[in-house]
């Protein structure tokens, strides 16, 4: 997958903690109105619910013009039942993808938003499941990382909330739906063909036979254009025990509901 150009209006800061001075890996959205990089980023969510290909076959299917057929199956439109929420979940879920493919260099499989059932029911399981090998997918081994993310969208507000909820979230853990998060990724890597990715899935869904370190994320999206330098966003109590090597994420930016619905716009086109 190539690297969508928005990637580089990430822009790290690091002076945000939950308390305790537990560090929070925090970026700013800092984006532009630029119509060729808003037309690619659009192009690139599009793709995750819907290939060239299975595109083209679906147009000779029903007769349809992509902006008919992609407004009617397949893009969340802001007029459909729950359309904004899809929108905003759907979009804060790949925009944390992309963080950590292309900036944390880990591989993500991007299977959630194909052939839904509608267009805005949402795969159960995991938020987003993530891995890298230490050495490489030919010699797995125990410094092999897998990752859990609970993601949270607040592209409506400027509040502080969905980190919270991130944060606590992730720490329920639960290992059935993390096992069948992993097997529908690899039974759908399979089904388009993309037999490596598959096969390094089914390296994770081996835990017993050979272990790797497993590391628990919250992340959250939230539309709030700037965070002051030494910021403590408090999470109090027991609400901020977290397992070794948990890490936080929060991505920032501003009127990030306004910029999701401008992206989603031109999925269509």
């Amino acid at each position: 997958m190539d690297v969508p150009k928005y990637v580089n209006w990430f822009v790290a800061e690091e002076s945000v903690f939950i308390e305790k001075n537990v560090p929070i890996t925090c970026y700013k959205l800092d984006y532009s109105t630029n119509p060729d990089v808003l037309r690619e980023w659009a192009l690139h969510i599009r793709r995750h619910y819907e290939s060239d290909e299975e595109l083209t076959e679906s147009l000779d299917a029903t007769g349809m013009t992509p902006e008919e057929y992609l407004r009617t199956y397949v893009i969340p439109q802001k007029q459909d039942n729950m359309g904004p929420t899809s929108r905003s979940n759907d979009f804060t879920e790949i925009m944390v993808s992309d963080l950590l493919e292309f900036v944390h260099n880990y591989t993500v499989p991007r299977c959630k938003q194909e052939n839904r059932s509608g267009k805005t029911s949402s795969e159960h399981g995991t938020d987003i499941i993530a891995y890298r090998f230490y050495e490489s997918s030919t010699r797995p081994g125990s410094k092999d990382e897998l990752l859990a993310v609970e993601v949270k969208a607040g592209l409506s507000s400027d509040s502080y909330d969905p980190i919270y909820k991130a944060v606590v979230d992730s720490q329920k853990y639960d290992e059935v739906r993390h096992a069948h998060t992993l097997n529908y990724y690899r039974k759908e890597l399979k089904r388009k063909c993309q037999d490596k990715q598959a096969a390094e899935i089914a390296r994770f869904q081996k835990k017993s036979e050979l272990d790797y370190v497993v590391t628990y994320i919250a992340a959250a999206v939230i539309s709030r254009e700037n965070i002051p330098d030494n910021t403590t966003i408090e999470i109090n109590g027991k609400d901020i025990v977290l397992r070794s090597g948990n890490k936080i994420f929060l991505i920032h930016g501003k009127k990030l509901m306004d910029l999701a619905h401008d992206i989603y716009e031109r999925c269509v086109e």
